[in-house]
């Protein structure tokens, strides 16, 4: 190990054992840089320049800006966002446009072109609604957690949708507005299967303290009490309908799942009761939470 990188770290106002796991973190570094001529193996005048460089702003500011620090935190979040997506799964938005491929209108139903007319204009405000609520930047969130995990899902394939302005729409189009259960956020949605015997699902990500967390859950709770009385079931109390725990990183995991009773009556083979399952993990520390949501079953 260079001599120079040693001088710096020596510099750094930090306890010892600090030191020793950076000087660890270096070595590992140089010994995987790619060997060179020997002649070319000692630092450049520019290259001690930098390290000083460096090793003052560290001292002064007190941020560690060093591999180790950036492998804490994608550690972090590789830890939250341990709720992999289902295989075999394709994006929503990927999945409808699929289905407007496979659509078919019979040409000789009554007012043939007045029903495709429709079509077309629903098709189009449905695309004029996704443009308003996809996030199309990296970087776009304030919180660089939330940044790093929705850069996870777009290279997966997934379309990184915002809640802010999920919300907005809901309001614009269904008249009414959601709770501020989150400070900032997105979501991603997907479906699992065929359009007969598959499920849709959908992961919210997004940044809460615990009293908006609370305020997720109850809303939650809420949407599915509406569902039981809607198929002729007792309402369920919050605290038998969310099963809380602790993993062993210690993020608060809390779980809940509602199926409704089996259609009396239908249609296809496939038609069987609705359910729906949650997951969600919250982080105390970074106040980040991953709901991941299963939907499906039904009638027709």
């Amino acid at each position: 190990m260079q001599d120079e990188y040693i001088k710096a770290i020596e510099k750094i106002k930090m306890d010892n054992d600090r030191k020793k796991d950076m000087r660890k973190v270096l070595e590992m570094e140089l010994a995987s840089t790619p060997r060179k001529p020997a002649r070319t193996t000692r630092l450049s005048g520019s290259k001690k320049a930098a390290i000083a460089a460096a090793a003052i702003a560290v001292t002064m500011t007190g941020v560690m800006l060093i591999p180790s620090a950036r492998s804490t935190i994608n550690a972090a979040v590789k830890a939250i966002f341990n709720k992999p997506i289902p295989k075999g799964a394709i994006d929503e938005s990927v999945y409808e446009s699929k289905g407007r491929e496979e659509r078919v209108i019979p040409s000789d139903i009554p007012d043939y072109s007045s029903h495709v007319s429709e079509v077309e204009k629903r098709d189009k405000e449905e695309d004029e609604a996704m443009k308003k609520i996809t996030v199309t930047k990296p970087d776009y969130f304030k919180d660089d957690t939330l940044n790093q995990l929705a850069k996870t899902y777009m290279e997966k394939g997934y379309t990184i949708l915002m809640n802010e302005k999920n919300c907005d729409l809901s309001h614009e189009v269904e008249g009414f507005k959601e709770a501020s259960w989150y400070t900032e956020g997105f979501h991603v949605e997907y479906h699992v299967g065929d359009n007969a015997t598959g499920h849709s699902g959908s992961t919210f990500v997004f940044k809460a303290t615990e009293e908006q967390l609370q305020g997720y859950l109850k809303n939650q709770h809420f949407m599915i009490n509406d569902e039981r009385e809607q198929h002729g079931q007792k309402k369920v109390s919050f605290d038998k309908f969310w099963k809380k725990s602790t993993d062993a990183e210690g993020n608060v995991i809390y779980k809940a799942s509602w199926k409704g009773p089996e259609p009396v009556t239908k249609l296809l083979p496939s038609d069987r009761a609705r359910f729906t399952n949650y997951e969600l993990t919250y982080d105390p520390a970074s106040h980040i939470a991953v709901c991941v949501i299963e939907d499906g079953g039904g009638i027709g």
